[in-house]
């Protein structure tokens, strides 16, 4: 083959013969864990046959995308919007771009997402992976071969971990409750599948077991209206009716909330209600919600800072960074009612 011939040659020649994408053969030779070993191989034997050289030198002068992604597992909540545009402002202030992603809770659309994001050639990503029960979109991440971030949820892949204290967030809601006097507080949706959950869960035992009270959790989908649904349901067949709900987020205790007021209670009169977010909605529900605050911009903002400091100074991220939480109250919780 003449020289001439030889520089001509692009990924895209190699694509054809081997019978994939361009983005794919971009993989291979950048040697990413997301291509099966079968088309590795085809892709290899395809550039010898035609005497294509990968121009590693070419690839390294241009080693920033100057794009980082954003997976998170539901744009529909609040708090990820929000979280999202504290990211997207930093990094727009520093000169990159993010790329979205939405999972919804999916290991097989973060998969789908991780891939696409490899081949758009990102400087990293920042994720709130899903369900740690799914222990193959763990290994996933681990070996994309990309700088991660993973944030608000901590999977066992090997990578840096941005949280928050929930644990003392909701014991910062059971100790309000407690100094107002109330004694039956129901934890309010979520099911321990992920870390957020678990760490919630055992705040909430260990702040009620300090005050010597029964803790009793009501599982129920992150979604006003499954939230709705079973706080119908707990209020319609329980003989003594709890007095608080400490609710796993925003969402689910403005849920709550309607389906209290539905039912002709009064919300801070009757039963107090505590969410977990402070999203900009919980101001303005009727009335204004009492949450803990996470200061989701605040975190996108350190999430950003952290995966730029990494990026632009060759280093590793912190392991593991937790910011703090604090209450706000409002008018959704009040004295324990008296009981007859």
């Amino acid at each position: 083959m003449s020289d001439e011939t030889e520089r001509r040659l692009t990924i895209d020649d190699v694509a054809k013969v081997a019978g994939v994408s361009r983005s794919t053969v971009s993989l291979v030779l950048r040697n990413s864990g997301l291509v099966a070993e079968r088309t590795k191989i085809a892709v290899r034997e395809a550039a010898e046959r035609l005497g294509y050289v990968y121009n590693r030198t070419a690839a390294i002068r241009a080693r920033h995308s100057y794009l980082v992604g954003i997976i998170i597992p539901d744009l529909t909540n609040p708090f990820y919007s929000e979280l999202t545009a504290g990211v997207d402002q930093v990094l727009n202030d520093s000169g990159w771009i993010s790329l979205l992603g939405n999972s919804w809770e999916s290991p097989v659309s973060q998969e789908k997402i991780l891939r696409r994001m490899h081949e758009q050639n990102v400087d990293a990503v920042i994720i709130c992976p899903v369900t740690a029960a799914d222990q193959s979109a763990a290994e996933n991440l681990a070996r994309s071969g990309l700088r991660v971030l993973q944030v608000l949820r901590r999977t066992e892949a090997d990578t840096s971990y941005l949280g928050i204290d929930y644990a003392h967030g909701v014991a910062l809601a059971v100790d309000h409750l407690s100094e107002l006097g109330h004694t039956d507080i129901v934890l309010l949706g979520g099911e321990r599948v992920y870390s957020a959950a678990t760490e919630r869960y055992e705040g909430y035992i260990s702040s009620m077991r300090s005050h010597g009270l029964e803790p009793r959790h009501v599982p129920c989908a992150l979604r006003r209206s499954a939230a709705a649904e079973k706080v119908r349901e707990l209020f319609d067949k329980e003989e003594r009716r709890p007095t608080a709900l400490v609710c796993f987020n925003d969402v689910v205790a403005i849920g709550a909330m309607a389906s209290l007021e539905r039912m002709g209670l009064k919300v801070g009169r009757d039963v107090s209600v505590v969410g977990f977010d402070n999203v900009a909605d919980a101001e303005f529900v009727q009335p204004p919600l009492t949450t803990v605050d996470t200061h989701a911009r605040q975190l996108g903002e350190r999430a950003a800072t952290l995966v730029l400091d990494s990026i632009q100074n060759g280093s590793p991220m912190s392991a593991t960074t937790i910011m703090e939480t604090s209450l706000v109250v409002r008018d959704s919780t009040g004295k324990a009612p008296l009981r007859s």
